[in-house]
């Protein structure tokens, strides 16, 4: 098992929200969708979708579900990110 320092904690919680916002706002630009238009399909505000793509907001594996659905990516395609 990893011993995790309070700073890489941080680091993780500061950087993984970002890295995903990124991969939504790459696979919604791909499909060529508006954050409106995602939005109502999942029945979100613009405003929240916003938040998720800057990496405010952390949502929760349900929503990211939704999305990827909604983009027609899998789920695993958001996680293919560095940590």
């Amino acid at each position: 098992m990893v011993d995790l320092s309070d700073e890489k904690l941080k680091e993780l919680k500061d950087s993984i929200p970002k890295k995903i916002g990124n991969r939504v706002r790459f696979f919604r630009k791909e499909k060529g969708i508006t954050q409106t238009k995602l939005a109502q399909s999942i029945g979100k505000d613009r405003q929240y979708l916003y938040k998720i793509e800057k990496g405010i907001v952390t949502p929760n594996i349900v929503t990211l579900s939704i999305i990827s659905i909604a983009l027609e990516v899998s789920l695993q395609d958001f996680f293919d990110i560095e940590i």
